[in-house]
């Protein structure tokens, strides 16, 4: 068996007994178990191909190899050959595929059995938790290879169709713009998110609006109202405001034309899915989406949640069997006593749905008894934010009476809203002493007459569009760039999204690292840097919504409702036309800033500094295509420095000794520029 960390190999080796420890895996009379150390083979590089490619040329691309070959990791090489000793062995029948039960952790098997050219039949353990019982449970119930086969397809196309367009594409914007840009399938068009959304802030000009309010006096009370007409509640003209402020005089009675209540009733949130509860976190607890996901790994290691890696906000009916016995575990937590009143099981299909449940469930809480007291403070949050919306789908729905209520007066409308809360509902398990009632509406008539106490105008401005945080380029990407609040409609979306649940995270983080992004306390704002790359690229590698069908397509090979070599034929199509794109613009020479001290004279072709290089003193606008250069080495004679300094100040140096001519012989002469070309000058004989 092939674990994908050790942690997880100790923890199953625990359960089913019987295990010695030796260099790299553990032993029982019937089974081996050892692990990967994440990746340990990937995708070799263009120059393990051809040695030619290890230097970027734009000719040299789209780089489309014929078959894909694989390479171990030199930092890991020690384990890979471990596990190769292994498998080989003439005891060993067959294989236990134990990854992380994702595509990520397929692809980690997969590739190691590639890389070792391993035929031994293999099954898969299927783990969405690591209690006792759930391991117990998923070695009675191993699946075949062959129900895993497509998620294989999908992990190998991901794999190398992001090799395709990222490699490709990232050499060829990089050459083209002679700097190094990072570019990828799902990366750029996230980075587009940013730069768009900072864009529309840039250019957003605040224009100025006022309002007009009203306080009316019931004899017993004061409420207020805001100046509508139709869908109109504010004004872009002072002169307006002014002139229906003024006719409206306090102490005149106004009468109150329009009473209606209505009741609303807010149903409990769906489950989490890695998505939102990484959304959740990053609202609550200033978590970024990373920060999150490390916690909750932890968490589901240590035995406390179900597996976190999953887009699902569903149980399926078995395991919402389950949530009894599950709630049991937090009887001595704070939230012991919302948990011991339930007792029923789910049947919603809010909730419950198998259908909606394809690889993973929603993330709930396990059997596991916590010790919330002895958590850092991180892994008890989340988990008491995950245990607290499991319970709270047990609770009535919150309930609000809101009111609405049209007063006029001088022919001018004021509406007044109140909201009042009728039944706490699930939201009584999240109240806290900081949490206040809505304002509360004083009983009005149809019909009353009331007082005019005062009016006044708010002067204000329009605001420019708020940066994006965690939480919100979370929604982003999960919807492709729509926003979407409605969550039936963000199921419909499902699939569709930039990157996985299981790679969100990894993605911001890689933005910020490649120098695309930077963190502004809560805000992710671009650098000039990450602009300037989505200025450059093509419209298809910044759609976030042509990205997301992409994704839809990996999903869609994964539940064998679509053909992986097609997918892979159209992402050959994609990067040839990308780098058809990249070959077609003008290609950009950058002069690097160059320090004074660096300069050795001037270029007398094009009047650019002259600086040393490994083999010269040449123009530094080599790049734009200066050809001038003065060899360091002449006629086997090094030449300094000092001496080349000389011969562009002078047009000719001091006279050099211990040239050697072609047939061998030592000969002295000075250096004579002519132009752009270097010749020998004679000393005159005496």
């Amino acid at each position: 068996m092939i674990t994908e960390k050790p942690s997880v190999a100790i923890d199953i080796s625990k359960v089913l007994g019987g295990f010695s420890r030796h260099d790299g895996y553990l032993e029982s009379s019937y089974m081996i178990i050892t692990w990967a150390v994440g990746h340990l083979v990937e995708l070799a590089m263009p120059q393990d191909y051809d040695p030619a490619l290890a230097k970027w040329k734009i000719d040299s691309l789209p780089i489309i190899p014929k078959q894909f070959k694989l390479l171990s990791r030199k930092s890991t090489e020690k384990q890979l050959n471990i596990i190769k000793s292994l498998i080989t062995r003439t005891d060993v029948e067959n294989l236990i595929n134990a990854c992380d039960p994702a595509r990520e952790g397929e692809l980690i098997y997969i590739y190691i059995i590639k890389y070792l050219n391993c035929k031994k039949p293999y099954k898969r353990l299927w783990l969405s938790e690591t209690t006792d019982e759930a391991i117990k449970h998923a070695f009675a119930n191993l699946r075949s290879s062959r129900e895993v086969v497509n998620l294989a397809k999908a992990a190998i196309s991901r794999s190398q169709s992001d090799w395709l367009i990222g490699l490709n594409a990232t050499r060829g914007f990089t050459i083209q713009n002679d700097e190094k840009l990072t570019v990828g399938r799902v990366q750029t068009p996230t980075l587009a998110l940013i730069v768009n959304r900072e864009r529309e802030i840039e250019n957003f000009t605040p224009e100025p609006y006022w309002e007009l309010l009203a306080h009316f006096n019931t004899g017993t009370e004061i409420y207020s109202g805001k100046w509508f007409k139709g869908k109109k509640n504010r004004f872009v003209n002072e002169a307006e405001v002014q002139s229906i402020q003024n006719k409206l005089i306090p102490g005149t009675t106004a009468t109150v034309t329009k009473v209606e209540q209505k009741e609303f009733q807010e149903l409990p949130p769906q489950l989490f899915s890695l998505n939102d509860l990484q959304k959740e976190a990053n609202k609550k607890f200033s978590l970024t989406a990373e920060q999150t996901l490390n916690i909750v790994q932890k968490l589901y290691e240590a035995k406390l949640l179900t597996y976190p890696r999953t887009d699902s906000r569903h149980l399926t009916k078995a395991m919402a069997k389950t949530i009894p016995n599950r709630l049991k575990a937090l009887h001595k937590s704070s939230l012991s006593t919302w948990a011991e009143k339930i007792t029923t099981i789910p049947t919603d299909k809010r909730y419950v749905d198998d259908t909606k449940v394809s690889d993973h469930t929603a993330i709930i809480i396990t059997d596991t008894i916590p010790q919330p007291k002895a958590m850092p403070e991180g892994e008890r949050n989340i988990y008491l934010l995950v245990a607290r919306r499991l319970i709270s789908i047990f609770y009535p729905p919150h309930k609000t009476l809101k009111t609405s209520v049209v007063t006029t007066i001088e022919s001018e409308t004021f509406l007044s809203k109140g909201k009042a809360v009728v039944e706490q509902g699930w939201k009584a398990i999240y109240l806290t002493d900081d949490d206040k009632n809505d304002s509360v509406m004083p009983v009005l008539t149809k019909g009353q007459n009331v007082v005019l106490e005062k009016t006044e105008v708010a002067t204000k401005e329009t605001n420019p569009p708020k940066r994006l945080n965690d939480a919100d380029l979370l929604s982003a990407m999960e919807n492709a760039g729509k926003h979407i609040d409605d969550e039936a409609l963000r199921d419909a979306m499902k699939g569709k999204g930039l990157g996985t649940p299981a790679t969100r995270a990894a993605i911001i983080e890689k933005l910020i690292k490649v120098k695309y992004i930077e963190r502004h306390k809560k805000t992710l704002v671009p650098t000039d840097k990450g602009k300037h790359l989505i200025d450059i690229v093509p419209a298809i590698l910044k759609d976030p919504a042509l990205t997301g069908e992409w994704e839809k397509k990996l999903l869609d090979i994964e539940q064998g409702n679509y053909n992986s070599a097609a997918f892979m034929t159209e992402i050959k199509q994609l990067t040839t036309d990308i780098i058809n794109e990249a070959k077609s613009r003008k290609r950009i020479y950058k002069t690097k800033p160059i320090a004074p001290e660096d300069v050795l004279g001037t270029c007398p072709i094009c009047g650019q500094p002259v600086i040393e290089s490994k083999k010269g003193y040449g123009c530094s606008a080599w790049r734009g295509g200066c050809k001038f250069t003065i060899w360091k080495e002449i006629a086997g004679k090094k030449i300094s420095r000092t001496q080349a300094e000389k011969l562009l100040k002078n047009g000719k140096s001091d006279l050099i000794k211990g040239f050697k001519s072609k047939k061998g012989k030592d000969f002295d002469a000075y250096l004579k520029l002519v132009g752009a070309r270097t010749f020998f000058e004679f000393p005159a004989k005496v």
